[in-house]
């Protein structure tokens, strides 16, 4: 790499750290940090591209099923390997039924604990050093204060005047909803949950604002099978810790607000395909009005939409589908595990998203179908927006119950009337989404079940993603209010399926042991993800 490539900055002055990061010949910001920090840039400078890695609310399941033994050695290394600090430290621990009640796991988790060596890096015997800094606000709560019903297992207490080295803590009876379930708290602090059924506990594990990584432990490939099919975060972790990704093999990124931006996951295959932007070429026109080798899903969309295009715009759609099936077939419909390791999976996949579509006024028909087209290719659910109505067939598609394309609502607004809306927050809450039609994740639907909060449907909070056709990205960015819990897709629409369906689809890694004590473990080698 040339010298001159890469510059080292360390900037202990704010105003100057601010002066550099909102300069405007700076092309793009790359984080990993807090999302308060990437919320705190995207206020210095509006439009700023921004990419996010942020921490995680981060659990471990243990159920009957498990090796106890194994479940104990990786969670107290998840936990406590780097001093709670790392962004896929595990925090809490849910125990599943009778797991809850096993005094041979709290002794065993007990004595782990307190056995660790914790010591300044000078001393080789070290298993766990010391926090970045001297602990305030939520680490020094997670550290000293216990919330009502909670209990010590393990307390931590400073080991030294630094102020900097504390001995590891496990806090016993954390509630779901609590501050200790949803709150960050970067420090060697444990917190114990209970579940009566697995559903239980993907429903705790998925009820937090973030979504970086999730882990299991369970000898039932079955239970693994509906864990994987349920869990919300974007790197998911079979039988073995959630810390120590590495490079090459689990490219590491959350969902929700533990990602920021239009990013991708760093190491996989399409992170370097985000860092720029995508413009369209012009191309040669073929004169043929056939639809061959398309899904009939697809070719639906393109024959509903057919009397709203020109020629030329139903080449360019007709172009971009055949794209969308090659990027399918190559990439997006497939799974991938890259290392082949054999004895650990790291199963590279994508899930559908949910997106609220904008057409703004003046853009041009074409770009919107593509989109469509697009979003049907990825399986996504849809809330659309537009500045003028559809063509009269393809709205009678979408509002049929056979339509391949799920667009739960269709609005037609003048681009004041929908910047109105995304400030008053009404974006994300139309009039259905109180109603037994309101789209819902699955797990959703378990979250809602005996407590008193709203129900989010799929298109609302950390994580919402709006693919903006035409119009200002930067009056939508502040009419947002300049937050980080919404992706902004505003990029030019292209052909390519690889970047064009991006918006609607969610990365996600799968880690798996595949065996015991060094023999491969069939169920697990073969179990469908």
């Amino acid at each position: 790499m040339p010298h001159s490539l890469l510059q080292l900055v360390d900037l202990d002055d704010d105003q100057l750290r601010r002066d550099l990061i909102a300069h405007p010949t700076v092309d793009r910001i790359v984080l990993t940090g807090s999302a308060e920090t990437a919320r705190s840039f995207r206020w210095w400078r509006a439009g700023l591209p921004l990419t996010a890695e942020t921490s995680g609310r981060n659990a471990i399941v243990v159920t009957p099923s498990a090796d106890l033994d194994l479940a104990v050695q990786d969670v107290v290394r998840s936990a406590f390997g780097r001093a709670g600090q790392q962004r896929s430290a595990c925090s809490l621990v849910v125990l599943v039924g009778s797991v809850g009640d096993s005094e041979r796991f709290r002794r065993q988790l007990v004595d782990a604990t307190r056995t660790l060596r914790v010591a300044w890096p000078d001393d080789p015997s070290a298993q766990m050093g010391p926090l970045i800094a001297e602990p305030e606000g939520t680490v020094r709560a997670g550290l000293t204060e216990l919330a009502p019903g909670e209990s010590w297992l393990v307390q931590p207490v400073p080991l030294d005047d630094s102020g900097r080295l504390w001995s590891p803590g496990i806090r016993d009876g954390v509630r779901p909803g609590s501050d200790f379930h949803r709150t960050e708290h970067l420090g060697p602090v444990l917190g114990v949950m209970r579940a009566e059924t697995l559903d239980q506990a993907v429903a705790i594990q998925n009820d937090t604002d973030h979504g970086l990584a999730a882990g299991i432990h369970s000898l039932d490939p079955d239970e693994v099978a509906d864990w994987i099919a349920g869990v919300r975060a974007g790197n998911l972790f079979v039988n073995r810790g959630t810390t120590g990704a590495v490079v090459g093999r689990q490219p590491f990124g959350g969902w929700k607000r533990s990602s920021v931006g239009t990013g991708t996951k760093p190491g996989g295959p399409m992170d370097v395909a985000t860092l720029g932007r995508w413009e369209p070429t012009p191309r040669t026109v073929h004169k043929s009005i056939q639809l061959h080798g398309l899904p009939p899903r697809v070719t639906a969309v393109i024959e509903a939409a057919r009397s709203g295009l020109s020629f030329e715009e139903f080449d360019q759609v007709r172009a971009g589908a055949l794209s969308d099936v090659r990027a399918r077939e190559s990439e997006f419909g497939v799974t991938h595990d890259p290392a082949g390791l054999v004895v650990e999976r790291n199963v590279l996949r994508w899930r559908p998203q949910s997106v609220i579509v904008r057409h703004a006024e003046g853009a041009p028909a074409g770009d919107l179908v593509r989109v469509l087209v697009a979003a049907t290719a990825a399986r996504a659910d849809l809330l659309v927006s537009t500045a003028r109505p559809l063509p009269g067939p393809l709205t009678q598609l979408l509002a049929s119950s056979r339509s391949p394309l799920r667009v739960v609502d269709h609005l037609v607004e003048s681009d004041d009337e929908f910047l109105r809306r995304a400030t008053t927050g009404d974006l994300f809450r139309p009039d259905w989404s109180s109603g037994d039609d309101a789209p819902q994740d699955a797990l959703e639907a378990v979250l809602a079940q005996g407590q008193d909060r709203p129900t989010h449907t799929a298109f609302g909070g950390p994580g919402a993603r709006i693919r903006l056709i035409g119009g200002d990205p930067l009056a939508l960015e502040e009419a947002l209010g300049a937050g980080v819990d919404v992706a902004i897709h505003d990029a030019p629409v292209v052909e390519a399926g690889m970047i064009e369906m991006l918006p609607f689809l969610r990365e996600q890694t799968v880690s798996i042991t595949a065996h015991r004590f060094g023999d491969l473990d069939p169920d697990f080698a073969e179990l469908h993800v």
